[in-house]
């Protein structure tokens, strides 16, 4: 069996990093060797990394000596690195040499300490391939892969859309195309990921991300934590995610507002972030204090989207929104955005979804939802396309490809 690093830049809450130890679990189960492989010493849910994984933290000597352990289990391997100063100049050297035509900004400091710090990994444990999730750790494990004469087959895990003007774009063009492989997490993110780089389609595997676990239904039977579920009040509508710009709270306030002229409801909103006093001014703004609540994060939602009438994404982008598929796990009726990319290969019902910031029409869609609720059972076979066990299917085929000098299909 395959040697395989899960690359991360740190473990801290977000969709990604659960994607990675669940995934990371499962291909302990197909008998192989898994190291999760981070920089930063933060992992926000001690609880869901594998017992059998090794958790390795490529840490600065800076975080060393801090010891920050925030959620950091005892078994973690720290492994405190100070670059050569003769490997880091050759490295910048011969960035320079190569990028600096191109105009593109990968000579940060911080971005050639993990490179090279990712070196000594590579050196020391010897894996056979490597997943590297966001971009962090994608232009580590690149960059890293440029120094050794024979490095393992490194493979990004593209998880949103790749922009062509965004922040990322140029760096992604001169490095994604010397990857071995690369995943997407929708077919959306693939096409998008194809046109930026000019990689061919039939070297992107797309691998659904394991949305869909036995915890999660195992939390959808217990009790939500919020006095709404316990009164014998309006239904609730439920919005799960950072209170950040791309999740667009606000679109989803100023339709809730619509909806609740047509029919008694109340909106529940689980998440933190930056936008949370800007939200919590639109919300009193619009007098609606007694109507929508905001709790904050809750690590747990399965039991708040296996109670609430519907729930609603609100997204202005998305690589694959897991939240959505597991509210259908849960049975709960959903409508979302046609934001790119994933909600259009989720949802089975093109009247489900609305225009990207656009209130009016994404009321409409959750008036059509409220008076018609879907089957439960009905939620929860579509979500079945999006489980554990098939995106590991997926991974653990890519693997078995790359051992044998090339490449499977993942989902097409």
């Amino acid at each position: 069996m395959a040697h395989i690093a899960m690359l991360i830049p740190s473990l801290g809450g977000g969709g990604a990093e659960r994607t990675v130890l669940r995934t990371a679990g499962g291909l302990l189960g197909r008998g192989h060797r898994v190291d999760i492989v981070a920089f930063e010493p933060t992992v926000a849910y001690p609880g869901e990394v594998p017992g059998e994984a090794r958790l390795i933290v490529l840490c600065g000597h800076g975080e060393w000596r801090r010891r920050r352990r925030t959620g950091m289990p005892d078994r973690a391997l720290w492994r405190p690195e100070r670059a050569p100063i003769r490997s880091l100049v050759s490295l910048v050297a011969g960035l320079v040499r190569e990028f600096s035509t191109a105009g593109v900004d990968l000579l940060r400091r911080a971005a050639l300490s993990r490179a090279l710090r990712f070196v000594r990994y590579l050196e020391r444990e010897r894996p056979d391939v490597v997943f590297a999730n966001l971009p962090q750790a994608e232009y580590a494990a690149l960059l890293a892969a440029r120094l050794l004469p024979r490095a393992p087959p490194i493979v990004p895990v593209m998880r949103n859309t790749a922009e062509p003007n965004g922040r990322h774009a140029r760096r992604r063009r001169l490095l994604l195309p010397a990857s071995a492989r690369i995943v997407a997490v929708s077919r959306g993110v693939a096409d998008s990921v194809s046109a930026l780089a000019g990689v061919g389609r039939d070297r992107i595997d797309v691998i659904y991300n394991p949305a869909v676990t036995a915890k999660a239904l195992r939390c959808a039977g217990t009790a939500p934590d919020h006095p709404w579920f316990r009164d014998d009040g309006p239904p609730v509508v439920l919005g799960v995610g950072r209170l950040a710009p791309q999740k667009d709270f606000p679109t989803l306030i100023e339709a809730f507002r619509r909806v609740l002229a047509e029919r008694p409801c109340r909106l529940l909103i689980l998440g933190e972030g930056p936008l949370r006093e800007e939200l919590e001014n639109l919300v009193s703004s619009l007098g609606l204090e007694d109507r929508v609540s905001m709790p904050g994060w809750a690590d747990d939602p399965y039991a708040f989207m296996s109670r609430a009438r519907l729930f609603v994404l609100s997204s202005r982008h998305e690589g694959f929104p897991g939240v959505l598929v597991e509210a259908l796990a849960c049975g709960c009726p959903s409508v979302s955005t046609d934001c790119p990319a994933g909600p259009s290969e989720i949802l089975e019902d093109a009247g489900l979804l609305a225009p990207v910031g656009d209130p009016e029409a994404l009321a409409a869609a959750m008036l059509r939802a409220l008076a018609r609720p879907a089957d439960p059972a009905a939620q929860r076979a579509i979500s079945g396309r999006f489980s554990l066990e098939r995106a590991v299917e997926g991974y653990d085929g890519l693997v078995r490809g790359l051992a044998n000098g090339g490449g499977e299909d993942g989902q097409k």
